[in-house]
């Protein structure tokens, strides 16, 4: 049983959703798909102008595309690209530099393989065999504690600069630094999520979320979990001994959540 499917909810504190997202079959063949996420930046009204200026472009441009233009892996590497920075630029020239942005995970399923273009730190998942790979890597210097082993993954989240990205879309030309990934389409489940659900769930949670629910319910179950269910956070001691950093506690809907799903 096939699932696509999409969620975007504001939580329990923001009086605004600045994300934004999307799934599509293409029109001619709806083997061809698009999924994506974008999370807003810059607060108030902006981060939704920046989101959802994204999304909506992408839709158009994906709309518009040929099957047989999808099928170009490496042309359609350069025409994605193409796009994103234009959007970058639309953005910059409307509203000018350093005041609105998003994130942006974006996946295009074709027949040969599954490319992911990522800016920023939402998250681009796949799930095969019981077993959930993260395939993006967030663009954030705490992912650097990380990713060169001084920290685990999991305790990412309470550092307090674990929001401030160092790419994204919309703010300056420099910013926009687009991480492409191709991927055979072989996974089970292709999963796309903001911040507003990792920060809050560690993928051992998402795992056991998936494990647990029926196809039609696993997304929703994620942004239920994340948004309303206490996960009984603290600051782990070791954080505390080894590093002089501020920390934070991540609570259950502080933030938007929003993800798209796929399951073959």
């Amino acid at each position: 049983m096939e699932v696509l499917d999409k969620i975007s909810e504001k939580g329990n504190v923001r009086s605004t959703n600045e994300d934004a997202c999307l799934y599509l079959c293409h029109p001619k063949n709806r083997n061809y798909k698009l999924l994506a996420v974008a999370d807003g930046m810059g607060g108030k009204e902006y981060g939704e102008i920046a989101s959802n200026y994204t999304i909506e472009k992408l839709e158009k441009w994906f709309l518009r595309k040929d099957i047989s233009s999808l099928n170009d892996t490496k042309k359609l590497i350069l025409s994605t690209n193409r796009l994103i920075k234009r959007i970058n630029k639309d953005l910059i020239n409307e509203y000018g530099q350093d005041v609105l942005g998003t994130t942006l995970t974006l996946a295009l399923i074709t027949k040969k393989n599954t490319l992911i273009f990522n800016i920023g730190d939402s998250r681009a998942y796949t799930y095969k065999k019981e077993k959930l790979i993260q395939i993006t890597e967030d663009d954030s210097d705490v992912w650097m504690y990380y990713k060169f082993g001084h920290v685990n993954k999991e305790d990412l989240r309470y550092f307090a600069i674990s929001n401030l990205i160092n790419a994204c879309i919309g703010l300056n030309d420099d910013l926009c630094k687009i991480n492409v990934i191709t991927i055979p389409n072989e996974y089970d489940m292709l999963l796309l999520l903001t911040d507003g659900v990792t920060d809050l769930l560690t993928d051992k949670k998402i795992t056991k979320i998936i494990k647990k629910a029926k196809p039609q319910d696993v997304l929703k179950n994620l942004i239920n979990e994340a948004l309303y269910v206490n996960q009984n956070l603290f600051v782990p001691a070791r954080l505390k001994r080894k590093y002089l950093a501020k920390f934070v506690v991540p609570f259950e809907g502080r933030d938007n959540a929003s993800g798209v799903i796929y399951i073959k």
